[in-house]
């Protein structure tokens, strides 16, 4: 049985459409910090200050102790200055606050992050960026995300497609890079093998986390709705050791010693 935690925020503590708390997610946070539990809150959070965001969590009756977002890397791996950066407005300021000047003819990155509105000359914009960059970074590596009762493509998924037309690695600094998972276990100090980490993302986050020796469990509450869904895309050994509705299910099993 797992001794720590990893836990995803969108679509597993929280909603895709209110942005409040999925039914057992508050309950299954008070019961770590009860039984004093390791835990880290892992989320691909770029529209908000870091700390900010973590407080509205809180505020939400989500009592987190220990967070991470892709900000905490971003600062420690990309030390130019001028860069190529695309995403929400509210993005594009905090990357403007962490330091960073956004300009496009001397750019020396290329960041994305997440934005419904891409448009076709965009993904243009991000090529010729790219073909000129050698450092190439996704906030996050999400397959899809949620929204407005769609599914769109993730970071992961526009990354994929930038490096396919220019034939260039990219770097990912959220979920679910060795970085990012290796900062939030430093936090709690315990061995992945001895973590289970809890998403709705089986491709962006759970998959690498099971490289990692994690064990996983996928909660249909987000943006996989049906256990069939990721069956019909998933090799047998790529499956997660658990499959939950949602975090009540979870908090059943855990009080049980099932997981």
């Amino acid at each position: 049985m797992s001794k720590a935690f990893f836990i995803d925020v969108q679509g597993t503590l929280i909603d895709d459409v209110n942005k409040q708390p999925i039914a057992g997610a508050c309950e299954f946070i008070d019961y770590l910090n009860d039984k004093n539990i390791p835990y880290v809150v892992i989320t691909n959070n770029t529209k908000h200050e870091s700390e900010a965001f973590r407080q509205d969590l809180i505020n939400k009756g989500l009592n987190i102790k220990n967070y991470i977002d892709p900000f905490y890397i971003l600062k420690d791996v990309l030390k130019v200055k001028n860069i190529a950066a695309f995403g929400q407005d509210s993005f594009l300021n905090l990357v403007e606050q962490m330091g960073y000047k956004i300009d496009f003819d001397k750019a020396e990155a290329l960041v994305v992050s997440v934005k419904k509105e891409y448009t076709n000359d965009d993904y243009a914009n991000m090529i010729e960026v790219a073909l000129r960059c050698n450092t190439l970074i996704g906030m996050h590596n999400t397959s899809t995300y949620n929204k407005d009762g769609k599914r769109y493509p993730g970071v992961g998924a526009i990354m994929n497609m930038v490096k396919y037309a220019v034939n260039k690695e990219y770097m990912v600094v959220g979920k679910p890079s060795f970085n990012f998972f290796e900062e939030a276990r430093a936090l709690i100090n315990v061995d992945f093998k001895d973590i289970t980490i809890i998403s709705d993302d089986m491709i962006g986050d759970l998959l690498g986390a099971q490289k990692l020796d994690m064990r996983s469990c996928l909660v249909l509450s987000g943006k996989v709705k049906k256990r069939s869904e990721i069956e019909n895309a998933l090799d047998k050994n790529e499956m997660p050791n658990l499959i939950c509705d949602n975090m009540s299910d979870i908090l059943k099993l855990l009080k049980e010693d099932r997981v």
